[in-house]
């Protein structure tokens, strides 16, 4: 009883873990058009950015070209190094932007895949499907391991009466593998 209680909590964990990862998926395609859309969005915000920046490093440098004192020229080249500076942050903006955008369409192109193999495991067609079938099969289960459990504590009682009768004394708490290890001897065991 406790090998097959074992095995049936093992299917349970294994359907937790199917409709968990449906959900999952579910959940990520839910909310993916406005994901993507505010990754794309902050593609573009970062891409004006950039560009922002380089129309600022461009004036900088052309006041840099047209310093008349060196004291122009020294302000101008400190603005150079800012505008380089905000440049690298801006591509760094960008490249983060697009990288999480990539990694969106990646993982979009890539969980229908997983999600057949979980409805092929499972018999399935659909997240909501897979979802609704862990569902029913954690309600089964639970019943069945209900059933074992009462059918384990009864066998585990009784056998624990019987040791009791045969010992002459309480063996109450006892497991049945303590209780085998008193009263087979007294079989010859």
């Amino acid at each position: 009883l406790s090998e097959r209680a074992a095995r049936l909590r093992d299917v349970d964990a294994e359907a937790a873990g199917l409709r968990a990862r449906a959900e999952a998926i579910e959940a990520f395609f839910s909310r993916y058009p406005e994901e993507e859309s505010a990754r794309r969005a902050g593609i573009d915000g970062a891409e004006r950015e950039l560009e922002r920046r380089r129309g600022e490093l461009d004036e900088a440098r052309r006041l840099v070209a047209e310093a008349r004192s060196d004291d122009e020229r020294a302000h101008a080249e400190k603005a150079v190094a800012r505008g380089l500076d905000h440049v690298a942050v801006a591509e760094s903006a960008l490249l983060r932007a697009r990288s999480a955008y990539d990694e969106l369409e990646r993982e979009a192109a890539a969980l229908p895949a997983e999600l057949a193999q979980l409805e092929r495991r499972a018999g399935v067609s659909g997240a909501r499907e897979l979802v609704d079938w862990a569902s029913r099969t954690h309600a089964e289960l639970f019943v069945e391991l209900g059933q074992i459990d009462a059918q384990r504590e009864r066998v585990v009682r009784e056998a624990n009466e019987l040791a009791t009768m045969l010992l002459g004394e309480p063996t109450y708490g006892s497991t049945v593998a303590q209780l085998a290890q008193r009263v087979l001897p007294l079989a010859g065991e």
